[in-house]
C-alpha cells in the first residue's frame, strides 16, 4: 500500500512540474503622487511703506529690515528701515518702484517710481 501512495505522490509531482508556465503576477499599480503646491508669489508691499522704520525687526514681505548708520557713521545712532534691496545694476525692484542709491542710508534700495 505504501508503494501505491508513493507512486501516486510521485505522479502528482511529475504532473505538477510539467512545462506549463506559471501564472503571470499582475504588475503593481503605480502610486499616484500629488502635484506639488505652486509657490505663492511674494506678497506685494505698498511702495509708500518702503523706507519706514522696522516694527521690532520685522517688515511686510518682500521687504526686509535693513540696519545702517547715517552720515555720522558708527559714532552716530544706528537706523533700520523696511527695504527691498536691489542690485548695483538697478534691477530687481517690483512694479511701481525703481532702484535708487541712498549713500548715507541703506544703499541701493527700491523706492516708489516717479
Amino acid at each position: 500500500m505504501n508503494r501505491i501512495v508513493a507512486s501516486a505522490v510521485l505522479s502528482l509531482l511529475v504532473a505538477c512540474s510539467g512545462s506549463s508556465t506559471p501564472a503571470a503576477t499582475p504588475a503593481p499599480s503605480p502610486e499616484l503622487t500629488p502635484a506639488p503646491e505652486p509657490t505663492p508669489a511674494p506678497a506685494a508691499i505698498d511702495p509708500a511703506k518702503l523706507g519706514s522704520p522696522c516694527d521690532q525687526g520685522a517688515c511686510p514681505a518682500p521687504a526686509t529690515c535693513v540696519s545702517y548708520y547715517g552720515i555720522a557713521g558708527p559714532r552716530g545712532p544706528q537706523f533700520s528701515s523696511c527695504e527691498i534691496t536691489c542690485a548695483d545694476d538697478k534691477g530687481g525692484c517690483p512694479g511701481g518702484t525703481t532702484c535708487v542709491t541712498i549713500a548715507d542710508g541703506p544703499g541701493a534700495v527700491c523706492r516708489p517710481g516717479e
